[in-house]
């Protein structure tokens, strides 16, 4: 990556529809000149705190707060080294928290980060919040869950299905607090593409919507709607715990649907986000870049899969917001109903045209109207 590259980034945070007190947290710290950019490049973080009360909350802040500051600060030669040290210096932070006061006993919080870097993308991480790369029509999870289902597939004491079935999905092993020497996974530095769409999220996010879907809206639309769409779908699917997802898009957003000067590409298929989409033809924009002289560090590419924008999506988000809708009129939310019937009656007749983009839009809006009104219907109904 080069210090001019364009990058569009976003972030969103939620309680979710059960939650009291919102438990996330987030850190984005753009390099503000070009020698900060050298040494220590782009930071994107998100952490999910745990711990009864507020302890869940400030451990997670601390981290947000304090990996960035440690890091950036580091005496380190290596960014690799860098941010390992700041892990374990707030990892240590919030075990002597949580060792001092009996009120922090079970204080912890995941962390996953994201650093552009001249030499490319690097990932620290620990816990079960992800780093996803959207590219091409594909996402792959860069991050490996540290959680009880995973480890057992891993060691082959279960397959993903079983797992799937038999093992809660929010018991973590290993998160920063507990263990006053935390290990800490290193993934990359991975190349950088133009086009390349990076995700973070909580599993609040990761939970309730699945990878396809994260990775049709994430490529498909600008961050900031991509973010709405995103955390107000989890919403409608439950809320069951709080919501936090960033996103860092590497190139400039030309909104596809009114884009006249982007490149011609021979996919006639990219609008609708197959591989190979339209966003690809942003390589041109951007222009060639040198290669790095570090050797490339071979991917883990945990999960993968296609994200297309397909009619079976379109179809099975509009029957959600059907059906949340029908639910909204016999519990009276607060729902701007004449927006929502144009984005719904827009979503058909794009559908129809097949105009599959335009119409998942139409439905993403429409789901953030439900969200939103979910959301203060919850929040008036219990008080």
């Amino acid at each position: 990556m080069n210090w001019d590259d364009i990058i569009v980034d976003a972030a969103a945070t939620d309680t979710g529809m059960r939650r009291a007190n919102n438990q996330d947290s987030h850190a984005v710290v753009r390099a503000s000149k070009v020698e900060t950019w050298k040494h220590r490049g782009h930071l994107f973080m998100v952490a999910d705190g745990m711990g009864a009360h507020a302890v869940g909350e400030l451990a997670s802040k601390l981290a947000c707060d304090n990996i960035p500051h440690n890091y950036t600060k580091s005496k380190c030669a290596t960014p690799t080294e860098a941010i390992t040290k700041a892990y374990k210096e707030v990892g240590g932070l919030i075990h002597g928290k949580a060792s001092a006061n009996r009120d922090f006993q079970g204080m912890g919080t995941t962390a996953s980060t994201l650093l552009l870097l001249p030499d490319g993308a690097l990932i620290a991480h620990v816990g079960d919040s992800r780093v996803y790369r959207v590219r091409n029509g594909r996402i792959d999870q860069l991050s490996f869950d540290h959680s009880l289902a995973w480890e057992l597939v891993r060691r082959n004491h279960l397959s993903a299905e079983q797992a799937n079935k038999a093992v809660p999905r929010n018991v973590i092993t290993r998160s920063l607090g507990p263990d006053p020497n935390i290990e800490v996974d290193i993934e990359g530095p991975l190349p950088v593409e133009p086009g390349d769409v990076f995700l973070l999220c909580s599993d609040g996010l990761s939970g309730p919507v699945e990878d396809p879907e994260l990775g049709a809206f994430a490529a498909n639309f600008h961050p900031q709607d991509a973010c709405r769409y995103l955390l107000q779908l989890a919403n409608l699917r439950g809320g069951m715990d709080n919501i936090t997802v960033v996103i860092a898009r590497v190139g400039p957003w030309v909104e596809p649907d009114s884009a006249v000067d982007v490149p011609k590409m021979s996919d006639p298929h990219a609008a609708n986000g197959k591989k190979g989409g339209w966003i690809k033809g942003f390589a041109g924009l951007l222009g060639s870049k040198k290669k790095s002289a570090h050797p490339e560090v071979e991917e883990h590419l945990y999960r993968s899969c296609d994200c297309p924008i397909s009619e079976e999506l379109v179809d099975r988000l509009a029957e959600l917001v059907r059906k949340v809708q029908q639910v909204a009129i016999e519990q009276t939310w607060p729902v701007d109903w004449t927006a929502l019937a144009n984005h719904r009656r827009a979503a058909g007749d794009l559908r129809s045209e097949l105009k599959l983009r335009a119409a998942l839009k139409r439905v993403g809006e429409a789901i953030d109207i439900l969200g939103q009104a979910g959301r203060i219907h919850r929040k008036t109904s219990v008080h």
